[in-house]
């Protein structure tokens, strides 16, 4: 049995990947913040150390922060540090043994556009997903002498919970925009892909002020 992690799969893009992912035969750890909480190093780690393998790792957990620098503290900051790129490290650190033991394994980690394009009020989220942006491309470098691939997939606007406001505000539809379900696509795509095609980001949609 192929066996798959998804943090944030209660809802939006970790619900729609996992899904996905059991829908082709993945069995899918599904991990939510009522379960686990991502930036607790010894709960993920505790979590992970059980299983036998892991195939596929897909850090889709993460929080937002809106608002102006000026009003931004050092709390606001470490909320979405500990969850955007914390977790995601976490979570990697902990299946990289296996993942390195196996000689192979698919690690996708989910970026954002705001981490290449930054606009005003979103100094925290933006920071994180430059974080997480990086840290995939080092892992990747890293691991790719063990047959570990490693992508950061940088979605626009999404049509999901988090964002269903901004979209009505803008007049939008929701087809106007990306769906949960191509970031699930995408994740599929990947994970059919030989050892050798490596693909270290992928952008996709669109962001706007």
């Amino acid at each position: 049995m192929r066996e798959a992690i998804v943090t944030g799969a209660s809802r939006g893009i970790g619900k729609a990947v996992a899904d996905a992912l059991e829908a082709d035969g993945y069995n899918v750890h599904r991990i939510s913040t009522a379960v686990l909480d991502v930036s607790d190093r010894e709960a993920v780690r505790r979590f992970v150390e059980p299983l036998e393998r892991v195939d596929v790792l897909v850090n889709c957990a993460g929080i937002g922060h809106y608002g102006p620098i000026e009003d931004l503290d050092e709390d606001d900051i470490r909320r979405v540090y500990d969850v955007n790129v914390l977790g995601t490290v976490h979570f990697c650190k902990a299946c990289l043994p296996l993942m390195k033991e196996q000689g192979d394994g698919l690690i996708v980690n989910i970026g954002s556009l705001r981490g290449i394009n930054c606009t005003k009020g979103r100094a925290a989220y933006t920071m994180s997903k430059i974080a997480v942006r990086a840290f995939s491309k080092t892992l990747g470098m890293e691991l790719s002498e063990h047959g570990v691939r490693v992508t950061c997939i940088n979605p626009g606007y999404v049509y999901t919970d988090m964002l269903k406001w901004r979209i009505e505000r803008d007049g939008l539809r929701p087809e106007d925009i990306l769906q949960p379900k191509d970031i699930a696509d995408t994740v599929m795509m990947l994970t059919s892909l030989s050892e050798g095609a490596r693909v270290e980001e992928i952008n996709m949609g669109e962001v706007w002020d």
